[in-house]
């Protein structure tokens, strides 16, 4: 009896180990296929003291700093139907975030306060000198937090509905999964299971007000850069529990430099009430609703955005 109790332990254990091995390698192999079809043609390398950050330069005149949103999949292409019409009037620097694009992953997840000191790093290092920003969503608020460590860097801001104005930092319930969602294997699986086209679409048709604008290869974009490396799960961990939120409301109270802010009036995940505490704190700013606009009035509405940013920046 006991003998074969052993044995049917060690089948068990045979079983366990091939079903991990077998799940791993295929983990693996969609790793291989992400990373080979991510578009890494586009990009200038900065090596800074944290990492290799990629960003796009086009450009001459005064410069202007694109942070994008703090969501599954994006990168500086967030930007591609402004950016070059942008850099008609202004020298455009689009970065990817550590964890994003083609910059590097950091080793564990980020707060806001380790993403601004990269974006001033890049400010000191790269463009060399004081810099307007234009950020998107969680990207304004890595914008914000930048301004209240850093003001002497930034000669103003446009911000895009700011997420830190009405959600701030992550609670310990919010936080709690962190450790379960980087294990290896199984904290994988559920990175790979979260990081789907059809999971990425999803989120994007939440985003979006017109669902028409989303497309193939907007999808796509997002697919590979969120599953561009396995290390890329340490991002998903820091997006799934909220770990880089900050709460930007008294940076942005304190400001001393022309701002204005965007919001789309179909806004689902961040409400344009949180606009409305906004214009009571600070009166002194300018603020555009976009009409029929979900997250991404560049995205949705990028012939009246462009027009709108120039005007602001003249």
């Amino acid at each position: 009896m006991h003998k074969k109790v052993k044995e049917a332990a060690l089948s068990l254990s045979a079983a366990a180990a091939g079903l991990f091995g077998g799940l791993f390698l295929w983990q693996k192999a969609c790793f291989w296929q992400a990373h080979k079809k991510s578009d890494t043609t586009r990009f200038e390398i900065y090596t800074s003291s944290f990492g290799e950050i990629a960003y796009t330069s086009m450009g001459h005149g005064r410069p202007l700093l694109l942070i994008h949103s703090m969501m599954l999949g994006t990168s500086a292409k967030e930007w591609d139907l402004v950016l070059s019409e942008l850099a008609k009037s202004y020298h455009v620097y689009a970065l990817d975030l550590p964890g994003f694009g083609a910059s590097f992953v950091p080793n564990k997840p980020w707060t806001a306060y380790q993403y601004a000191h990269c974006i001033d790093e890049f400010l000191q290092k790269v463009i060399r000198r004081p810099a307007f920003i234009l950020g998107s969503n969680g990207g304004a608020d890595m914008a914000l937090v930048t301004s209240m460590l850093y003001p002497e860097k930034i000669k103003g801001l446009i911000l895009i509905s700011p997420e830190g104005f009405g959600r701030g930092f992550a609670t310990n319930e919010e936080v709690k999964p962190l450790h379960r969602l980087l294990f290896p294997i199984l904290g994988t699986q559920h990175f790979l299971s979260g990081t789907t086209k059809r999971k990425i679409k999803e989120g994007l048709e939440d985003a979006f007000f017109a669902k028409e604008n989303i497309s193939k290869d907007l999808v796509n974009a997002c697919y590979y850069s969120a599953r561009r490396s396995q290390k890329a799960q340490v991002s998903f961990a820091t997006l799934k529990t909220s770990f880089w939120r900050a709460e930007t409301k008294a940076a942005f109270s304190t400001l001393n430099v022309p701002f204005w802010v965007f919001w789309g009036e179909e806004n689902k995940l961040n409400p344009i009430s949180a606009m409305e505490w906004a214009k009571e704190v600070r009166p002194d700013g300018e603020y555009i609703i976009f009409e029929e606009v979900g997250n991404f009035p560049h995205l949705e509405n990028s012939r009246a955005f462009i027009r709108i940013v120039k005007e602001f920046l003249n």
